[in-house]
């Protein structure tokens, strides 16, 4: 046997990653998660008769929050322990406790026990989830004891939900778990758990009778008990992977090939994402979500953009790189496939009508036929977003111009018909349908394919009623004329739904251009500024101008306190609150406030100034509560140039000092 492919030690295994994990405690805190199948298994109980040893053996530590629901024998182990105080939210009237981090860091003991990772925290919290909390008392250094179910774990929602039927919506990012230092199983037979449930130890007996009959059925049970197993053992198998490539160790580890999700704007595509990402952890493999847009979407909404963003956001939570394409669907995933490696390419079946199918061809098929990868099928269900907040309103926010795109159309089919009517006399019939055209695409340009759709009834109905005899009623005389209905709204149709794709791309073409003669500008006008005051004036009138929107911009001073340097407001606007948002994201160096997951509650979105040794300073940016996420794009690529020009700006009057 060749040396290289030697079995390593196992005792000089467990020493150096002893030693590994006592130099990371240096920098960053430990993080232990106990993970449950179900609740009622005892994580929490485990956590606290842990935390007894710790404190047996005189170690720091303290409760940030641990809900006992009730349970004597959690309750008996939590009275000894040191309590940090829970912070109180009045959210609506009702008053919410949740786990206060700036007492707990203030304390700065050497454990602390945050119950309920997945747990979102209430409306005003810094941060969105609990598990944001923890990753921020790990970046302090604070050591972190945690609970978890494995339905929460983000990656495997999809496998929970087709067991149990059930959608959970509080999920934790698979980033979050790969923090974790060591996760243990705390297991039950199913026997004892559902013996719990009949005592009342887990829920009250009203509330435990009906989880007996839904989520806590014997089958379900044996699922998720399994599931939570199997992922333990690959968090080990990965954990073990990981150290033996660190270590230059010598084994099959085949990181040739990689793995490709073909997502689009469907909430299902959510599926594939997860899917992918267990693939790409189980082969140990690097995997891509691709999204390929066509040249002509006739589908895609604001409401499917939304989606479409939220979609790219979770596979880069799960590790996945993110690429867009344009072109032909299945041109671009075969040519990106080949140019990848790409060994699996996971596509989803749409359900899509046998007329889109005859029209367009399937593009599985042309994928199967042009590619030599592996490909999987993943059924698509077909899923409904409804986001009640939002309801269907124009880029104005006014309701009422869903009304106006189709009083457009009564008022130009309206108005054609009178021009018409007047030309009855010296026309014939035949020709009439060929005029109604022109308020059809015109129509279609100006409010969108819906009302572009209507008019063409509208222009039927009008041509049916005032143009073939009898006049003034929707009978026909003559037959002859039926196919020419058809044809008239079949052409007003097809041309109001090729207006709006001509004008949804001259909009995106127009974004475009504008972003980049706008970045081209503020750059241009950056580099002939050689002194600070005179860079900090142009950043911020220049956004300002550009977006229309409040900016402030903040630099530390020689006690790395933040102060205003610059700003469009006055300081009365940008309060203390808004200030320590600011401080925050500074200090963690981390985008925070409106937008974010982090202390959402601000009306400001504060971007950290970032170089490539540290973080120079905060732009903050009052939207007045009309950011979307292009705008939101575009800020963070003017914050690098800004940065860039600050640094050099430093730079300078450092040397001329």
């Amino acid at each position: 046997m060749k040396e290289d492919y030697r079995r390593p030690d196992p005792d000089e295994l467990l020493n150096s990653l002893k030693e590994e994990e006592e130099k990371r405690e240096i920098n960053r805190g430990y993080l232990k998660i106990f993970l449950g199948y179900v609740a009622g298994v005892g994580k929490t109980y485990r956590m606290l008769s842990e935390a007894q040893v710790l404190k047996e053996k005189q170690r720091d530590i303290v409760v940030g929050i641990v809900e006992t629901h009730g349970r004597a024998e959690t309750e008996e182990l939590l009275e000894s322990m040191e309590t940090i105080p829970r912070l109180r939210i009045d959210y609506r009237g009702i008053v919410l406790e949740e786990l206060d981090i700036d007492a707990v860091l203030e304390r700065k003991p050497s454990y602390v026990l945050v119950d309920e990772l997945a747990h979102t925290n209430a409306p005003g919290s810094r941060h969105t989830k609990r598990c944001q909390d923890v990753e921020e008392l790990l970046n302090a250094g604070i050591n972190v004891y945690s609970t978890l179910n494995i339905q929460h774990i983000e990656s495997i929602n999809d496998i929970v939900q087709q067991i149990t039927g059930v959608e959970v919506k509080e999920t934790v990012p698979d980033r979050i778990i790969e923090l974790a230092d060591k996760i243990e199983v705390v297991d039950l037979p199913i026997e004892e758990l559902i013996e719990r449930l009949n005592e009342g130890k887990v829920y009250v007996p009203e509330r435990a009778k009906k989880a007996m009959s839904n989520f806590f059925t014997e089958k379900n049970l044996i699922a998720l008990r399994e599931t939570t197993l199997r992922y333990a053992t690959r968090h080990v198998d990965y954990e073990m992977g990981h150290y033996l490539k660190k270590e230059k160790i010598m084994g099959p580890w085949d990181t040739s090939s990689r793995i490709m999700a073909c997502i689009s704007s469907s909430p299902s595509s959510r599926k594939i994402i997860r899917i992918a990402h267990r693939f790409s952890h189980l082969y140990n493999v690097e995997w891509f979500a691709v999204y390929v847009e066509p040249y002509a979407d006739l589908r895609m909404t604001d409401e499917s953009r939304r989606q479409l963003e939220k979609n790219l956001e979770l596979a880069e939570e799960l590790d996945g790189k993110t690429i867009r394409l344009k072109g032909s669907i299945a041109n671009e995933i075969v040519s990106f496939a080949s140019s990848k490696n790409i060994s699996l390419i996971l596509l989803g079946h749409s359900r899509r009508s046998r007329l889109q199918e005859l029209l367009e061809g399937s593009v599985i098929n042309k994928v199967i036929q042009k590619t030599a990868a592996q490909i999987l099928i993943v059924e698509n269900k077909r899923e409904f977003n409804i986001d009640a907040e939002n309801p269907k309103i124009t880029k104005d926010g006014n309701e009422q111009s869903f009304w106006e795109s189709y009083a457009m159309s009564f008022s130009t089919i309206g108005f054609t018909t009178i021009i018409c009517l007047l030309l009855r006399p010296f026309i014939e019939a035949v020709n009439i349908p060929m005029i109604f055209i022109i308020p059809v695409i015109f129509t279609g340009l100006i409010s969108g394919k819906k009302a572009g759709i209507l008019a063409s009834l509208l222009a039927v109905a009008s041509f049916d009623l005032f143009f073939v005899p009898p006049f003034y009623t929707f009978n026909v005389a003559d037959v002859r004329f039926i196919p020419t209905f058809l044809v008239l709204l079949l052409v007003g149709i097809i041309t109001s739904l090729l207006a709006d794709t001509v004008k949804k791309q001259v909009e995106y073409t127009r974004q475009r251009e504008t972003f980049i003669s706008s970045l081209h500008d503020f750059t241009k006008g950056l580099l002939v500024l050689q002194d600070l005051p005179s860079i900090l004036e142009r950043i911020t009138r220049y956004v300002s101008e550009s977006f229309n929107y409040d900016v402030v911009i903040l630099l530390p001073d020689e006690n790395r306190k933040l102060n205003v340097v610059s700003s469009s407001v006055d300081k009365e606007s940008f309060d203390d609150h808004e200030t320590a948002v600011s401080s925050w994201a500074f200090e963690h160096d981390k985008a925070a406030g409106f937008g974010t997951e982090t202390l959402s509650s601000s009306r400001w979105y504060h971007v950290p100034l970032k170089v490539h040794d540290g973080i120079l300073g905060i732009m903050s940016i009052d939207s007045h509560n009309s950011m979307n996420s292009e705008q939101r794009n575009l800020l963070d690529s003017f914050a690098n140039v800004v940065s860039l020009a600050l640094l050099n700006a430093l730079n300078r009057n450092m040397r001329n000092r």
